[in-house]
């Protein structure tokens, strides 16, 4: 049972003041823009994301009756009760990584509203404590109010979201309406990117992120501010999510490696250098991750362990498939049928005839439009001509491994369609990008849906 409501008589003024301090900073960023075609986009997406704000309230208000949003509210407001009581507390929540019954933060969390100790029990996840204490700060600035708290990390999404508009932009100016579609206004991302979540916090990093590599390495400017919200949003990554920060490093990666080799004139060293960067990338990457996930919490993310981890976890779910109508299952015999179902999964589910739920009609709309874009794509083109302009063009290259090894990622350790669709929503931006482009770089006809979508009335 949801044990506090997101909504209180003290939004009607909270709100309001709220979104227009946040208009007035997307005004600004607005006009500082040079490109006017580009400006409209930023009020467009405000838009779009206030709506998004107030639908994932209500749904998860009225449909699935709190859920972990729930309980990261009430973490915010044991640690309101802590400062309450001694504000000397503000030093335990920000030196506190990990809750446990020693700290002095403990007994706020163990005797709250919720039976059972669940918050308490939930906030010992590193991961999970983070999100309260990241909303700490709005929550006393606006008084408490969720819809004040969640609008404070939707403008977190929104940086991130524009930054990654802003890095694909820069190298496919023709293609603005698509690269608007694929980072800012999919429906899933924008919803899911939208409440008081982790997934909004790493959303918003992995714009931020990539964003600051492309000024740093490739445009060599700011970078002192890029310097820095390469580092926070690396920290926040690897704090929340270590898998997101691992797989998006890897793909980073190999686009560097990718551009360098670009700059080599002679074809035949250049056909080297791709081959030797690109297995360098693959080394490097292998050990990076075995580096940082060589702790004892985070084993669960080495590669030699995912498969079994993967199964494991599976096994797990399966024992509640009777009694969940979202659950799904995957044919994990072997590694490679695991990896084509997982991409299957992320991408191209749940069919239509999978949907049992009102929650699940968007999920499923969405991965219907990948999966006929997809199919008709190499139908129309057949397999050698993409995957030859991916690895001609290193931004290609680096969403086809973020999207396709994320989706690996997360379609293989889950198996409830609800779940998945929020924790895709880093890889699916990138994934639709890549999409998009092979489209506008093979001359293939978009089809009429989408060139309403896309804007384009008389295509």
């Amino acid at each position: 049972m949801l044990a506090i409501t997101f909504f209180s008589i003290n939004d009607f003024f909270l709100v309001p003041l709220c979104l227009i301090i946040f208009y007035a900073i997307i005004r600004n960023r607005a006009h500082a823009c040079k490109d006017e075609s580009i400006r409209k986009y930023y009020y467009r997406f405000f838009y779009f994301k206030i709506f998004c704000v107030f639908a994932y309230t209500i749904v998860t208000e009225f449909y699935f009756n709190g859920g972990d949003t729930a309980l990261y509210y009430q973490g915010i407001q044991d640690l309101r009760a802590a400062l309450a009581d001694d504000f000397s507390h503000f030093a335990d929540v920000v030196s506190t990584s990990k809750l446990d019954q020693s700290n002095p933060l403990a007994p706020y969390f163990l005797f709250d509203n919720y039976v059972n100790d669940l918050t308490y029990n939930y906030m010992v996840v590193p991961s999970n404590f983070f999100v309260p204490r990241f909303g700490l700060v709005p929550s006393l600035i606006f008084f408490n109010s969720y819809l004040c708290i969640c609008f404070c990390y939707m403008m977190f999404a929104i940086g991130g979201a524009i930054r990654l508009f802003k890095a694909f932009y820069y190298y496919y100016p023709s293609a603005k309406r698509e690269v608007a579609l694929a980072t800012l206004f999919l429906p899933s991302v924008g919803f899911w990117s939208a409440g008081l979540l982790k997934d909004t916090i790493c959303f918003g990093c992995v714009g931020f992120m990539f964003y600051g590599v492309l000024n740093i390495v490739i445009k060599k400017k700011k970078f002192f501010a890029s310097l820095f919200w390469v580092a926070l949003s690396s920290y926040l990554l690897f704090t929340i999510k270590t898998y997101i920060f691992l797989v998006l490093v890897l793909a980073i990666t190999l686009w560097i490696f990718a551009e360098t080799n670009r700059l080599i004139k002679d074809k035949t060293l250049r056909q080297i250098f791709a081959f030797l960067t690109f297995s360098i990338g693959v080394i490097a990457g292998y050990f990076m991750i075995q580096y940082f996930t060589s702790e004892e919490t985070l084993k669960q993310y080495q590669l030699d362990n995912i498969v079994t981890a993967a199964e494991n976890q599976r096994t797990a779910y399966r024992t509640l498939a009777n009694q969940q109508t979202s659950y799904y299952s995957i044919n994990a015999s072997n590694p490679v049928s695991l990896v084509l179902n997982s991409i299957a999964a992320t991408f191209f589910r749940p069919f239509p005839w999978e949907i049992k739920s009102v929650a699940a009609i968007m999920s499923a709309m969405e991965a219907l439009a990948f999966l006929i874009l997809t199919v008709n794509l190499f139908f129309k083109k057949g397999l050698a001509r993409p995957f030859r302009m991916i690895f001609k063009d290193p931004r290609l290259l680096m969403c086809f491994i973020f999207s396709i090894v994320f989706a690996i990622g997360v379609g293989a350790s889950t198996a409830n369609f609800g779940t998945l669709s929020r924790y895709k929503i880093p890889c699916t931006p990138f994934y639709v990008m890549m999409l998009l482009l092979l489209y506008k770089n093979t001359g293939l006809a978009y089809p009429k849906w989408l060139n309403r979508v896309l804007g384009y009335k008389n295509r």
